[in-house]
This record gives structure tokens, C-alpha cells and sequence, in this order.
């Protein structure tokens, strides 16, 4: 949260009217790479002195629109830190200076984390806990809900409890969750001690498996993204929905 706290200490109540008129800089992949290597920065380092820089700029809605516009543009870069970008558009999401600043940032969120929404995913191939390799496109018969889970991950273990009754309660539907943990043997020694039986694969980690955290904007878990029986993403949300994988046919 520091980021937020330098963010906010910076605003004024100055109204620019529409936030998407004159908006400053293009936050492009060079731009960012520039800034930060020449301070010699981490990516952590380099995200909050660009957040920084944009405070002391820019005052009011037009500052707070120019930070959703770095999200925007930056969030993709592998120079920056996405936990410091997603906490601060979520924020401003809710605590924006006007409705216009909460609606850009909420645009924003959706189209930035929310965009595989309907598009083909990709057609992941990881092992199970056995090291059998388990291909998404096997499930193709049913609807198919790819969980984004950890060992460590509190909320994740939590939501998974209800996983053996929808799988019971719904035919229509099967799970595809794949394990970012740091060890295959991690996720092995959880699947085995609670007994569950549907398809739980190993990711791995960010440096275990970049390309897949890359492609899935991985900040935050757990996340599931409901996938029909063409390949394609229906339905992003950060928690089960009892009632909607229930009604899935």
C-alpha cells in the first residue's frame, strides 16, 4: 500500500473536467526500460519513482487519470511490478476523485486483467501429481473452470473445499487447476493428503514458469476462468460462484 500513500499525498482538489482530454505521456515499453535502467533500479524501485514522478507532475483528476494511464500502458512490461500497479487502479477504482475517474479505472481494470474474456485460451499442458502430462483440450467434452491456486494461498485451499460437491452437483463441468507453487512435490504431498481426484496440475512458479504468468497477467489469486467447449474464456472471477457453475450446461 506505500504507493497509494504517496499517490494520495499528492492530490489536490483541482477538477481538470473529462480525464480522458490531454492526457501527458506515452508510458511505451522504451520509455519505462529507459527510466529505469538509467537510475539503475529495481522493477519494484523503478514502478513507484515513475508513481512518484507522476504525483509531483500532475495535481487532481488529471493526476490520478495519468497513473491509470501507466497501468494501462505498463502493466504488460516485465521492468515493472503489477502488485504495486493492480493496488493502486483498485484504489483509485473505489476512491477515485469523481465518477469519472472511478469509471476510467474500472474500464481499465477490465480490459487489462479481464481480457482474455472471450478469447480462445491457450491449450495448457502441465503434469499431474503423478507427472502424467494433463492437456486442457482433453477436457473439451465439458465446460471447463482453470483454477489459479497455490499451497500457500490461504483463500485458494478455502475455495477448493467446494470444488468435490459442484464436480457432483453439475456433470456439465470439470476443473483444470493448475498449482503455482515452487515444487511439484508441494502440490503432490496437498493433492494426496486430501484425497481430490480431478484434474490439479503443477505450473509452478513465476521463475519456474514466467511464460504462463506472463500470459495470465498472474497478481493475485485465486482466480477461474470458465472456458467453453470451443476453447473460449466465458466467465473471469476471483472466487467460486456456486450458483452460476451450478447453472452451467
Amino acid at each position: 500500500m506505500r504507493p497509494l500513500i504517496i499517490v494520495f499525498a499528492f492530490i489536490t482538489t483541482t477538477i481538470y473536467g473529462q480525464i480522458s482530454d490531454d492526457l501527458g505521456k506515452t508510458y511505451s515499453l522504451d520509455y519505462v526500460v529507459k527510466y529505469v535502467k538509467k537510475n539503475k533500479m529495481s522493477p519494484t524501485l523503478g514502478t513507484k519513482e515513475i508513481v512518484s514522478r507522476i504525483t509531483r507532475e500532475y495535481t487532481g483528476e488529471k493526476q490520478q487519470a495519468e497513473l491509470i494511464k501507466f497501468y494501462s500502458e505498463a502493466y504488460d512490461y516485465k521492468i515493472v511490478n503489477k502488485s504495486i500497479l493492480k493496488k493502486l487502479v483498485d484504489s483509485l477504482a473505489i476512491h477515485g476523485m469523481s465518477d469519472d475517474v472511478k469509471s476510467f479505472a474500472a474500464e481499465s481494470i477490465q480490459l487489462v486483467e479481464y481480457r482474455l474474456l472471450d478469447k480462445t485460451i491457450r491449450d495448457f499442458e502441465f503434469p499431474d501429481k503423478d507427472g502424467a502430462l494433463v492437456r486442457l483440450g482433453e477436457l473439451r467434452e465439458k465446460i471447463v473452470i482453470i483454477e489459479l491456486w497455490a499451497t500457500w494461498c490461504a483463500p485458494c485451499i478455502q475455495e477448493m473445499r467446494k470444488i468435490p460437491a459442484l464436480r457432483k452437483q453439475n456433470p456439465n463441468i470439470e476443473f483444470y487447476s493448475i498449482s503455482l507453487d515452487k515444487s511439484h512435490a508441494k502440490m503432490k504431498k496437498f493433492v494426496v493428503k486430501n484425497g481430490y481426484e480431478w484434474p490439479i496440475v503443477f505450473g509452478g512458479d513465476q521463475e519456474v514458469n514466467k511464460s504462463l504468468w506472463d500470459y495470465m497477467n498472474i497478481v493475485a489469486i485465486p482466480k477461474y476462468y470458465t472456458v467453453d467447449r470451443d476453447g473460449v474464456v466465458i466467465n473471469v472471477a476471483d472466487h467460486l460462484d456456486e450458483q452460476y457453475i451450478k447453472s452451467l450446461k
